[in-house]
């Protein structure tokens, strides 16, 4: 079994990190695997005004099980209401801590 976490905080690194993604998902058993992408930071101001493009790239990602999840203290800081997100996003109240909890639990970090 798979565990990885990707963390994107750059906006500007959106288009690498789901590339990364689907790259991964190519070659591993999305079914008997966990794949989260976490989002804190700056890479959070997307959601401002989430382009189609980029909306279906995520929304594809999670039709192959991969779970993204938004820091709310980063959406609060960019001043963004999470009652915006799409639906297929996720929240997490903390990222630096849903990121440390993920390495204890043995995700490999993966950093685009």
């Amino acid at each position: 079994m798979i565990q990885v976490i990707f963390h994107i905080d750059e906006t500007e690194k959106w288009n690498l990190t789901l590339a990364n993604v689907h790259n991964l998902l190519a070659g591993i058993d999305t079914s008997a695997s966990h794949v989260e992408i976490l989002v804190n930071g700056a890479a959070v101001e997307v959601f401002s005004g989430l382009d189609d493009t980029l909306r279906r790239k995520m929304h594809l990602a999670t039709q192959k099980n991969v779970h993204i999840r938004v820091c709310r203290n980063s959406l609060k800081s960019h001043d963004i209401d999470a009652a915006f997100l799409p639906e297929f996003i996720e929240t997490v109240p903390i990222g630096v801590l849903e990121l440390a909890e993920k390495q204890h639990e043995g995700f490999a970090y993966i950093k685009p």
